[in-house]
């Protein structure tokens, strides 16, 4: 499959611009919390992924009657997502591969009054052994090799992360659980068909650059 992002226009100088700004120090207000973000640390600007995916969450949750139980966010980044969801939740577990997000999202834990768990972890490998009502996980999104900091939470070759993400999640879930994942072009779509049989599939939100034909997408997974 041809990658898209060899296709798009510009893409190294857009790249280069994006990784440029990510290497500096970020503030933030949004939803309400005051949000750092720290060098190298992916930054919740306004045409991020980080609020494309999290509009989604909340738009799903906004009449929620009753509150989930545990809600896990992997690759929490700033942990912004995660600690928005926190009203609609009893626990709130935020985790990250990068020491210096987990570190971000401490700083932002503190500075918001909140005490999520959060734990430095590569996935699920090193969590607690309980299960989950809702996992979300805004993933990498670039069929990329990582090569900056920066792009440990921007880059996944060859899909490697969804793959591994994808076949594990149902084992941390509990029978009624859900998940909220995001995706895009400038991955491999052919991925999505791996999703295991277990779970009901939608689409719960998508958009596309005109001019660069790059499409974002959200999709929430139910437990049949």
């Amino acid at each position: 499959m041809t990658k898209l992002h060899l296709q798009v226009t510009g893409f190294q100088e857009l790249h280069s611009e994006f990784i440029s700004k990510q290497s500096n120090i970020g503030t933030y207000s949004i939803n309400g919390l005051n949000i750092i973000a720290l060098s190298n640390v992916y930054h919740p600007e306004p045409q991020s992924s980080t609020l494309f995916f999290l509009k989604a969450i909340l738009k799903k949750y906004q009449h929620l009657n009753n509150k989930k139980g545990r809600l896990l966010e992997l690759g929490c980044g700033t942990g912004l997502i995660g600690l928005c969801c926190s009203e609609y939740v009893e626990e709130l577990y935020l985790s990250d591969i990068d020491e210096n997000a987990v570190f971000c999202t401490q700083i932002n834990a503190f500075l918001n009054y909140m005490q999520p768990n959060i734990y430095h972890s590569n996935l699920f490998e090193s969590l607690p052994d309980i299960l989950f009502d809702v996992i979300i996980f805004n993933l990498p999104l670039l069929d990329k090799k990582i090569e900056t900091l920066a792009e440990v939470a921007t880059n996944d070759l060859d899909g490697q992360i969804f793959i591994n993400f994808i076949k594990q999640v149902p084992k941390y879930l509990t029978p009624k659980g859900e998940v909220f994942f995001s995706y895009s072009n400038l991955g491999n779509l052919e991925l999505l068909k791996i999703i295991p049989e277990c779970f009901i599939v939608e689409k719960i939100a998508n958009d596309e650059d005109k001019k660069t034909g790059i499409a974002r997408y959200v999709f929430h997974l139910k437990m049949k």
